[in-house]
């Protein structure tokens, strides 16, 4: 029997995977649709993967979500949740949960289930169409799911992976192999089609950028350089996670071959790194100095964060007026006047505690 997992599922083990834990592998599948279940009654003990429902929290009151191709094909039981997916996104709709060692095969791979989840691209969709429903339904702002999908989408686009059983709270792994990227999200979307969420997805993907390294690092993007309709404060055009082009002197005159900001404002010649905890051990101090030297050398003006500047609104507006007050060195006094004017907006204070909540970078 086949089962193809719902997005909820599907986000955990694809977080799982990312974060190298209970010897899972997903590989590409070549079906392009879910398959409709061979049984239209089902109790869970007969899908015969007992450890894998377990992994998942599938128990007490929640339930497995599955996908089908058609409403005809839905399994008639309340320990399931089945939706209806007629039309998957992308190239690789879907990826097949292998044990990563064949020859020491993980216990929660089933004996006699094969098992099929959503690719990244149709996870977000389908996060998409809940939070749209929540909306709906006046259970969250249009803002709130606005950032709670931007959230996920740069985690997927991203080095870092959220804990599978609690994202929000949980540790986080660092340094992965990105499970998607901006460009190919955004192509995946462009196609028409009728699916809910599909509008709130297609916003969101166009504000996503790639290898965000980072919670914090995700949380800098929106806050300093997306509109303020994201309770961000729009101060410049950027790019993230870019090496910076430097000519053959410039290599031989700075410490570091390569360069790679969290966001660079070419304009300004301004670079903004997070500093989070991790640059307080072993010799990252040293390489953090030295490359300051080297954007000084460079003729870049660095910004640095780090907790105490994001631990609350009024910390990070405090910071945040140090590349204002630089930006206006060359823009002149207006946009002071525009980050006063966010400032004193109560729509715009709402929707920047809307980014904080969700962001939560200040949580140790």
């Amino acid at each position: 029997m086949n089962i193809f997992l719902g997005d909820i599922h599907s986000l955990m083990l694809l977080r799982t995977t990312a974060c190298g834990t209970n010897g899972l592998a997903l590989n590409p599948a070549d079906c392009t649709l879910p398959e409709a279940p061979s049984i239209k009654c089902c109790k869970l003990y007969r899908l015969g993967m007992p450890e894998l429902l377990g992994y998942l929290n599938v128990c007490d009151g929640s339930k497995l979500g599955i996908v089908v191709p058609r409403a005809q094909d839905r399994i008639r039981a309340g320990c399931i949740e089945c939706k209806v997916m007629s039309r998957p996104r992308g190239e690789t709709p879907f990826l097949s949960l292998a044990s990563l060692d064949e020859k020491n095969p993980s216990h929660l791979i089933p004996q006699t289930t094969s098992v099929y989840v959503m690719s990244a691209v149709n996870v977000v969709l389908g996060m998409a169409g809940r939070l749209t429903k929540r909306v709906h339904a006046g259970e969250m702002t249009r803002v709130q799911a606005r950032l709670l999908l931007l959230k996920l989408c740069l985690e997927l686009c991203g080095t870092y992976a959220h804990d599978p059983h609690d994202p929000r709270g949980g540790k986080v792994t660092y340094g992965i192999k990105p499970l998607l990227d901006a460009q190919t999200l955004v192509r995946a979307l462009g196609p028409s089609g009728r699916e809910v969420g599909l509008r709130l997805a297609r916003e969101v993907s166009q504000m996503v950028y790639d290898n965000s390294g980072s919670p914090q690092e995700s949380f800098m993007g929106p806050a300093l350089f997306f509109p303020d309709s994201y309770g961000g404060l729009e101060l410049a055009d950027y790019v993230a996670n870019k090496p910076l082009n430097l000519t053959p002197d410039e290599r031989r005159s700075i410490g570091h071959r390569k360069i790679t900001p969290d966001f660079t404002m070419e304009k300004y010649r301004s670079v903004v790194e997070y500093v989070g905890e991790v640059h307080e051990t072993g010799d990252n101090p040293q390489v953090d100095h030295v490359r300051t030297l080297d954007y000084q050398t460079l003729g870049f003006r660095e910004f640095r964060f780090c907790y105490d500047d994001v631990r609350t609104r009024s910390d990070f507006m405090k910071s945040a007026a140090r590349i204002v007050n630089a930006i206006a060195q060359f823009d002149g006094p207006e946009v002071q006047r525009k980050y006063l004017c966010l400032g004193g907006s109560a729509e715009f204070i709402e929707r920047q505690r809307a980014l904080f909540e969700v962001f939560r970078p200040w949580q140790r």
